[in-house]
């Protein structure tokens, strides 16, 4: 198990390094029990899957409690601070206790998603990744794209965020688009596809997280209007209204009744604005995996790679499982034509987007200057992006060697106070 420490309330003062160094515990090796364990709860055993929107939705509580979640904006020109609802982990340990009593699981087969929900800032390898706490650098992307990142490159652009956890990038970018005027939408449809390795994260936070965007943009403008205003002669169904919808204010707390018709209209407000969800659970290399894979004909993960825009915060803190992160995003972000229009030779030239005249994908890594106790760090990142022989061994032709050396990396946001952080663009 490994705990960062770091608390993200204090995100802004510089602490100490001797107690930082000391407050940090060495990786432990799961044992056969925490393996266990979470395949059974945690819903993983590192194995693509992919969590419907349908799903998703009948996962959810009759009700969320949430919270703000304050972003300092230090790349506007003036100070500003821009505000998310994140649901209350309280509020998940909570559903996640009612479900184990509707399961009537006995009160010695203690359900580790409480554990992490207790502790979401303790890390089991293998079996918990961290997904239920917001980690700083999410914030530091916020900051980032916020000023980078304009509507026109968002809008019809294929998006995956790598080990998601709370979705933070992803909700402030979400909540961009539900706030742009309906006649501005792009005809070709905003895909934004988020990964993270327990299957239950994205049902305990992500999702509801994605949901609460959503309602607190004026996408949710039409659905609340149908609330307050019904007809004299109608009268409304228990299930189908409820006068105490919270005002979609993301600076306050508060509690949002999950109705069939609040459902309904996240669904049709989707499909207004143009934009797809998806959520895929399991490892990276099962991602990658899934992405190679999908370039066959009627492959059931239809729809992946060929991302424009990759975003991934907080997730190099281990070096073993660096490998697979770089293998990933490069799988995710090259061009794949379909063999049965495109000759061979072209498809090879496909195969990196540097060999044609396509523009480079953003692809964004937000991290800690270095993780105590672990070794992992921006460095030893940037070194294994530069050393990375660029597809599987098995695979990799000189002429695919040669292409992937052209790459750079550079940083394009830094934060210096305390622990250093850092966001840096992979380009190729």
């Amino acid at each position: 198990m490994f705990k960062f420490d770091f608390d993200l309330e204090d995100a802004d003062i510089d602490p100490d390094v001797d107690s930082l160094l000391q407050s940090s515990h060495p990786v432990q090796e799961p044992n056969n029990k925490q393996v266990h364990e979470a395949e059974e709860n945690l819903g993983n055993d590192g194995g693509f899957v992919e969590k419907s929107i349908e799903h998703l939705l009948n996962a959810l509580p009759p009700q969320l409690s949430y919270s703000p979640l304050e972003i300092p904006l230090s790349s506007s020109s003036s100070s500003q601070t821009y505000y998310l609802a994140r649901r209350d982990l309280f509020d998940a340990r909570f559903q996640v206790i009612s479900e184990d009593k509707q399961d009537e699981k006995a009160p010695n087969d203690a359900d580790p998603r409480l554990q992490f929900l207790d502790t979401p800032s303790d890390l089991v390898p293998g079996v918990y990744e961290g997904g239920l706490k917001t980690w700083e650098c999410s914030q530091d992307m916020v900051d980032y794209l916020s000023a980078s990142l304009d509507d026109g490159s968002l809008k019809g652009s294929r998006l995956l965020e790598l080990g998601c956890g709370t979705g933070v990038p992803s909700l402030y970018l979400l909540q961009r688009i539900f706030s742009s005027p309906l006649e501005k939408i792009s005809p070709k449809k905003t895909m934004i596809h988020l990964q993270d390795y327990n299957p239950s994260v994205l049902e305990l936070v992500t999702f509801p997280n994605v949901l609460l965007a959503w309602y607190m943009s004026p996408a949710s403008t039409p659905f609340l209007s149908s609330q307050t205003t019904q007809p004299s002669h109608q009268e409304p169904e228990p299930e189908d209204f409820d006068p105490d919808f919270p005002a979609p204010d993301p600076t306050t707390s508060g509690d949002l009744p999950i109705t069939p018709t609040l459902k309904t209209a996240f669904i049709q407000s989707l499909e207004a604005y143009g934009v797809e969800l998806r959520f895929f659970g399991g490892s990276w290399k099962s991602l990658r995996d899934a992405i190679v894979n999908d370039s066959a004909l009627e492959s059931k993960h239809s729809g992946l790679g060929d991302y424009d825009i990759v975003l991934t915060s907080e997730t190099i803190y281990r070096t073993e499982s660096v490998p697979d992160l770089i293998g990933v995003i490069w799988d995710a972000t090259q061009t794949r034509p379909s063999a049965s229009t495109v000759s061979d030779s072209l498809a090879k030239m496909a195969l990196s987007r540097s060999a044609t005249s396509l523009p480079r994908p953003l692809i964004l890594v937000a991290a800690k200057v270095f993780y105590f106790g672990v070794g992992g760090g921006v460095d030893e990142f940037v070194e294994a992006v530069y050393k990375w022989n660029g597809t599987r061994t098995e695979t990799k032709t000189v002429e695919e060697a040669e292409e992937v050396k052209n790459v750079e990396v550079k940083t394009v946001w830094e934060k210096n106070v305390g622990v250093g952080r850092r966001i840096v663009r992979i380009l190729w």
